[in-house]
């Protein structure tokens, strides 16, 4: 089983928007946040959003 990871990275800070059950729906709020949050929407292209699988050590190091 897999869940879609959407974060948010600026000036070397990152940030957990949340976990979604499908691509779609972490995609709508992406969506929303770039369009309409002030801060976000001033870097629309700082989100990315990453498949990632339940149950398993997703372990990494943040420099």
């Amino acid at each position: 089983m897999y869940v879609y990871q959407l974060t948010y990275e600026h000036d070397g800070n990152l940030l957990s928007i949340g976990y979604f059950g499908s691509w779609r729906k972490a995609r709508d709020i992406m969506k929303t946040y770039r369009s309409t949050l002030p801060g976000f929407k001033d870097y629309p292209n700082n989100f990315c959003i990453k498949k990632v699988k339940v149950n398993k050590d997703n372990y990494f190091f943040l420099n």
